[in-house]
């Protein structure tokens, strides 16, 4: 079966963790300050996230924008991957949908 290429977009984890300790400290915030929000009894959760060992639940995504005043796809960082998807009438309808030449179920315009 022919395959097409899909661009799937991930959370860069470093990215994001690089812009959410930009924006924390562009807002003047402290690590501690965080964790005090969260009611977090440690920083390392706040740490994790900094570091791009994790990414904040979208809960705590939207605390986040919040308190930096800005909107969550303004602390999220992605990229994108290419990926194979088998090429069946259903990827046709929801992924190609009359973008792909190959496709032999390619929707009439």
């Amino acid at each position: 079966m022919e395959k097409i290429k899909f661009l799937k977009p991930i959370i860069d984890l470093k990215g994001t963790g690089t812009q959410i300790k930009s924006l924390r400290k562009e807002s003047g915030f402290s690590v501690r300050d965080i964790q005090e929000v969260f009611g977090f009894e440690f920083p390392q959760a706040v740490y994790s996230w900094e570091q791009g060992k994790n990414v904040p639940t979208i809960d705590n995504l939207l605390v986040l924008a919040q308190l930096f005043n800005v909107t969550i796809n303004e602390i999220i960082v992605t990229r994108t991957v290419e990926i194979d998807v088998l090429c069946t009438e259903e990827t046709a309808e929801k992924i190609c949908n009359k973008k792909c030449d190959k496709c032999k179920y390619k929707l009439s315009a």
